[in-house]
């Protein structure tokens, strides 16, 4: 009777303490779009939640959008410049109020295979990783 409660006791710790990972340190996403050809539609993501601050060009993102979680690339920093119909846009650093001196004010922007979106650093879940890609 011993042995089966330690069993339970170590089968049940490493069932929280694996949801509290999941929860917090990492995720798995599987793409529907193709995003520029570096991942594919159904490719599996990992998802490192911790590594979210130090963004560049070209990095893959999770995000959480309307829809859910979605994957985008990071294809306009803090800063850049952008031109629209013709039109300069800059994108800004802090674009709430002048009294909020926070760092995930920040915007990013985001190619999503099926358009372009305007993200805030604190709706990015994480930069992401192709794990693998099933041929079904």
């Amino acid at each position: 009777m011993r042995q089966l409660c330690r069993f339970l006791l170590v089968v049940a710790t490493s069932a929280v303490v694996m949801l509290l990972l999941r929860l917090f340190v990492f995720g798995i996403y599987e793409s529907p779009v193709d995003i520029n050809g570096r991942i594919s539609k159904g490719d599996c993501v990992f998802v490192f939640r911790l590594n979210k601050d130090h963004l560049s060009k070209n990095d893959i993102v999770a995000f959480h959008g309307k829809g859910g979680c979605a994957l985008g690339e990071v294809i306009g920093l803090p800063g850049d410049t952008l031109s629209l119909y013709r039109q300069r846009y800059v994108i800004p650093h802090r674009p709430c109020p002048k009294e909020c001196m926070c760092d995930d004010c920040d915007l990013f922007l985001l190619n999503t295979g099926c358009g372009e979106c305007l993200v805030f650093r604190r709706d990015i879940a994480g930069k992401s990783c192709t794990l693998w890609n099933l041929p079904w």
